[in-house]
Formats: C-alpha cells, structure tokens, sequence
C-alpha cells in the first residue's frame, strides 16, 4: 500500500536520478530494510532515536497527500494536499484504524489498478525517444528516493511482495516512457496513459491512487503519533504534515522524506553500534544509509536536519523541577 501511494511521483525523481537503473533502485532499497539490526539505544539516546523515528515516518505523509492533489486535482494541488492531511489528522485524533477486511479490499484495488496499467504499457509498442539517462551511480539516487517507500517494513514476504510490484511497476514505466521522458514527468502514471491513448480512464486512475494514498498517509501519521497522546499528539503531527504538504511540492517533499527515513536508518545503526560493538547488520545499514544520503541535494539535508530537532523536542521529556 505504501509503495503504491507513493509511486507515482518516486517514479518521476528516481527515472530523472536513476535511468534505467531505477528497478535496480528498487531491490537496493529493499536489502536496506532487510540490513535494519535490531536497534539497541543507551536510555539517554532514547529521544534523538524515537525523534528519528517520528520524524521518518511523519515525513511521507505529505508525499501521499501531494499525490492525491497531483492526480485528483492538479490545479488545487495545495488545498487539497492540506486537506488529505487535515482529514488524517482528524481521523487518527479520534481513534479510527481501518479493520484487516477493508485493508485486504484496498489492497487488492491497488494490485487490479497497477495490473491494469502493467498490461496497458505492454500491450501498445512505446515510441522511443532520446537519451538514456545518467551512468550506474544513478542506482543509488533510485534508491534514496525509493527508500522511504519502504521503511518501516518488517523483512518478511510482504517486503517481498512489495519489491516485486515496484520491480514490475518501474520496468514497465521505463518501457513505454523511457528514462528522460519519465523523468521530466510530474505525474507519471497520468502520462503513462496519455502515452497509451488511456485518458479516458484518468478519473479511475484517480480513484486508485486516493485509495491507496489516504490509508497510507493515516498509517503513516498513526506510526508517527506513537505513544504520544491522543488528540494532542496527532494534532502536533498533523501541522508538521500540513506545513511539509503546503510549503514542499511532490519532488522536494519526497527528497525530505527519503533523506528523513535514511537518517532514522544512520542514527539507529550508530546508537545500536555504541552499545554493541560487533553487529554486521548495523555496520551494512550505516554504510548504505550514507551512501545513499550523499545522493540527496544540500538544501533538502537541512530541511532534514531542522525537521529532524523538531521531532527531538516533541519527544523529549520535561525537565523536572529539583526540590529545593
């Protein structure tokens, strides 16, 4: 579900970073998340590790809400990526969880959509255009990119699942739009029909993406929240949401986000290692966290970083007073 709600815009940025090695992005993306050791913070790191982790998971949220401005009505994109987050908010101040029937439902409109425009790209020959894009070090801006996308999953079938529908997704993006023109596309998915004579069935593509999105973003804004309380801690998460969702347009909302999740990944890897010198996992994940961080522009890293103090203080616990 994550992975769809977001995919049409990561498309976008990981054919511009990645070319023809965005699928290749996909599956590096994937071995991080089965890299995660089991974090093991000092209790005094405890709020920089939950501050990264809120923060990480708070930041895809205004990628999933600029998604549904960006499909449902591109010319509103804003207002309605702030009202996505508004309604989320709401949704999880007041204690709403969508039961596992109606996720499994959801989950299958997203698959027969995604088939769908599979079977479209394949079945009218592309038109080729010029370019290949960047060199093999666009694998690793792929998968930044990608990473986000895929955080917070446990490395079980459902990650494999998940790798394997981005796998299918990206290839036949990249058959029927090629690497340049994917990645000059604000909306990919609206001109992968367009490119397969399909218009006519944008409104239901615009169905699916908001089924897939809006789920996603509760998820993801539910994850943030944590065991901060109800409904002051959902409100406090929604404003950041709905701050990152009016100020950042879809690309830069989604480098933030991809540079947030990679910054929970290096944090947990250095904590875990100061308490456990030997984890082979934490070292793999810490050395891909700043492989793929370098492929993050400057301006986006800072945003991080600002984002990243502000989780800290959320999660900090008041000073208490000393008795005299």
């Amino acid at each position: 579900m994550r992975l769809a709600a977001g995919l049409g815009i990561a498309l976008a940025l990981g054919a511009a970073g990645g070319g023809w090695w965005l699928p290749a992005g996909v599956v590096l993306a994937g071995l991080l998340v089965w890299c995660l050791p089991r974090p093991e913070v000092p209790p005094r790191a405890a709020p920089l590790a939950e501050g990264a982790r809120l923060v990480a998971r708070l930041g895809v949220v205004p990628v999933f809400a600029s998604a549904c401005g960006t499909y449902l009505l591109p010319q509103y994109r804003v207002p309605v990526a702030v009202a996505v987050v508004l309604v989320v908010t709401v949704a999880d101040a007041s204690g709403l969880v969508l039961a596992r029937y109606w996720r499994g439902w959801l989950l299958g409109i997203v698959l027969v959509g995604a088939a769908g425009v599979v079977a479209l790209c394949l079945a009218i020959a592309p038109e080729r255009g010029t370019g290949s894009g960047p060199g093999w070090t666009g694998l690793f801006a792929a998968a930044a990119v990608l990473f986000p996308l895929l955080a917070g999953r446990k490395p079980d079938r459902w990650l494999a699942g998940t790798v394997a529908a981005g796998l299918v997704v990206c290839a036949a993006a990249l058959y029927q739009l090629g690497p340049v023109r994917l990645g000059l596309s604000g909306a990919p998915l609206r001109d992968l029909l367009a490119a397969v004579d399909g218009q006519a069935i944008e409104p239901l593509l615009a169905g699916v993406v908001v089924i897939a999105a809006v789920p996603a973003a509760l998820g993801a804004l539910t994850q943030a929240r944590g065991t901060l309380p109800r409904p002051s801690g959902s409100v406090l998460c929604g404003l950041l949401a709905a701050v990152g969702a009016a100020l950042l347009d879809p690309s830069r909302a989604l480098l933030v986000a991809a540079a947030l999740a990679l910054a929970e990944v290096l944090v947990t890897s250095l904590l875990t290692l100061s308490a456990r010198r030997r984890d082979a996992r934490a070292v793999a994940s810490a050395a891909l966290a700043v492989t793929l961080l370098a492929w993050v522009p400057g301006p986006d890293l800072l945003i991080a970083v600002g984002v990243l103090a502000v989780g800290v203080l959320l999660v900090r616990p008041p000073a208490r007073t000393r008795a005299a």
